[in-house]
């Protein structure tokens, strides 16, 4: 048979339309269809058409046409199913999307193939010869990855691509976040090549570059050290994808490095370890970040960092802290993304469950586009502070100062930067709300001076507890501020301690956002443990003719309960026996 494999391109209007330079840039080749076209028997003619960078040719005379693509690839691939059965000709289906919505793929082609290709895909060529095609075609398990042909990367125009050297060492995550469409279709079960296996196709490819395709090239630190330690010999460079738990294995980034890693793009996410505990991602630590990102620059690895926006802990403050991160850490690229809930997945279960998807357009799933309702803010405000921090991160200023320290590589980065500079100018102009900026200050950690006069709130069962608690006193003040676009409200979470100093700070920055224009504010006092008698004064007395002009704007949550638990146990200490009685004398 006469078989054509098409890797549909972004043609819908409004997409992001990538130019042949600029696949030329940045693009490995892709490998499912290379990987197809390897399993298909040779009695077979195959070829490939990657629309990214050539034209279909709608009037070639096939038996078969085989179609893959991710979520917004979807509706393309549809088009183009449709233009070749008008001719009588039959199309197989495969790939993510049509594995997760398998009877949504079959309205438009006449088979599909569900999950992984290698244990079916000869059964589908067969049934296919015998008039007797299926709907549906799933493999009964996951399959080994020992023995596998290698992808006919020569039907690709090599040229084309960055590099199309693209080899895959494992499949498969051992973690399960919650937006990723790879753990639906790989599963958990994290499976590995033979490593002399890995070693011989890589010895076959031509230049000295790599691209090991895998989602979590380090997912098995003891296969990943054995890998890196067979590759040093080859003398190659190379590039992967890996969880931020690499750092933590000095041997193994060292291991990296010795074989010739120069880039990683690793999975950030979130500066938020609420969101990164809700998307079950919480093996990344925020505080942890700045320490591992640093282990990568000292190993001679650049670091493509991807950070997404629109989580359930996400507000419009996220934008501006984001681009700080990268900066003070200088990350060398940063892929910014949108959360999008893609069919498949756990996020995308929740958001129906929760009639939160406001855009079933599948051309819009590309990580550029709301298509689902924010916890914290407006779909305008996420859109716009995406495109804000796009433009902010990729301007000149902020290249040079991530760049700064790369003496070595400032080159080969800075033209990298450049491209994504391009991209990003393609985006509209973003804009952030006027008291977005000052959001960010009141995200913060105030000194506490007055330790000595702080006085517990919660109540104190007795006098060796209290000394003891005043003992332990916090010595910060911490202000978590979340803003909410959809009830027009800044909440300002206080715990820890509050003094003289930090409670006129804290109305300083209440202050300059409400002249900014901020309409309500509601100061949540649950987690403050310490006053000092003189916070008391400086936050509510102090500002009494303040507090009375923008009443009904702001609110105050268990504060009385707070001040009443503090009066209570300098009552109950003063009034101690010891100290001063109350009764009679007789």
């Amino acid at each position: 048979m006469k078989i054509r494999l098409i890797d549909p391109a972004l043609r819908a209007p409004g997409q992001q339309h990538h130019t042949n330079k600029e696949v030329k840039s940045f693009w490995f080749s892709h490998l499912s269809l290379t990987m197809l076209a390897g399993l298909t028997p040779e009695e077979h003619l195959v070829s490939i058409t990657d629309e990214n960078v050539d034209e279909i040719d709608f009037e070639e005379n096939v038996d078969l046409v085989g179609l893959t693509g991710m979520t917004i690839h979807a509706p393309r691939a549809y088009e183009i199913a449709k233009e070749f059965r008008a001719r009588g000709i039959r199309v197989v289906m495969g790939g993510i999307h049509a594995s997760n919505l398998p009877r949504e793929a079959k309205e438009h082609v006449d088979s599909v193939v569900i999950g992984e290709a290698e244990a079916v895909w000869g059964t589908v060529l067969r049934d296919l010869q015998g008039g007797a095609l299926k709907p549906f075609y799933k493999a009964d398990a996951l399959c080994s990855l020992s023995g596998l042909p290698h992808p006919r990367q020569k039907l690709l125009k090599k040229k084309a691509y960055l590099t199309t050297n693209c080899v895959q060492t494992t499949r498969g995550c051992p973690f399960g976040c919650s937006f990723c469409s790879v753990t639906e279709f790989f599963g958990r079960r994290y499976r590995v090549r033979p490593v002399k296996e890995v070693v011989r196709e890589v010895e076959q490819y031509a230049g000295d570059f790599v691209a090991f395709v895998d989602d979590n090239i380090v997912g098995n630190p003891r296969y990943a050290k054995e890998l890196f330690g067979a590759l040093i010999p080859l003398n190659i460079r190379w590039g992967s994808q890996a969880s931020l738990t690499m750092a933590k294995d000095d041997e193994l980034l060292a291991l990296a490095r010795k074989s010739g890693c120069i880039a990683m793009f690793v999975g950030i996410e979130s500066l938020s370890q609420k969101n990164l505990s809700m998307m079950n991602k919480s093996f990344n630590r925020v505080e942890e970040y700045s320490e591992a990102l640093r282990k990568f620059h000292d190993q001679g690895i650049m670091v493509n960092a991807s950070l997404m926006f629109g989580l359930d802990d996400d507000d419009e403050s996220v934008f501006e802290k984001t681009v700080r991160f990268v900066e003070n850490n200088r990350i060398e690229l940063i892929t910014y993304n949108i959360l999008t809930p893609l069919p498949g997945t756990k996020l995308f279960a929740q958001m129906v469950k929760e009639n939160r998807i406001i855009d079933w357009d599948w051309t819009k799933y590309n990580s550029g586009n709301v298509v689902f309702k924010p916890r914290l803010m407006t779909e305008e405000t996420l859109q716009n502070g995406y495109y804000w921090v796009a433009k902010k991160t990729y301007s000149y200023r902020s290249i040079l100062k991530r760049l700064g320290f790369a003496k070595k590589n400032f080159v080969s980065r800075f033209s990298l930067n450049l491209g994504y500079r391009g991209l990003a100018q393609q985006v509209p102009k973003g804009h952030l709300s006027s008291i977005a900026a000052y959001l960010g200050d009141l995200n913060t950690s105030l000194p506490i001076k007055e330790l000595n006069r702080l006085i517990p709130t919660d109540r104190v069962s007795s006098k060796e507890r209290f000394r003891r608690m005043v003992a332990e006193a916090e010595a910060f003040l911490y202000i978590r501020t979340i803003k909410n676009d959809r009830t027009r409200t800044v909440t300002i979470n206080l715990e820890g301690a509050l003094d003289t100093k930090a409670a006129r700070e804290l109305v300083k920055r209440i202050k300059r956002i409400i002249s900014k224009g901020q309409e309500k504010i509601v100061l949540d006092f649950s987690e403050i443990r310490y006053f000092s008698p003189k916070a008391i004064n400086a936050l509510f007395l102090a500002n009494y003719d303040f507090l009375m002009r923008i009443r009904g704007r702001i609110s105050f949550v268990r504060v009385n309960e707070r001040i009443v638990g503090m009066a209570a146990n300098v009552a109950s200490f003063i009034f101690d026996g010891d100290v001063i009685s109350d009764q009679l004398p007789t």
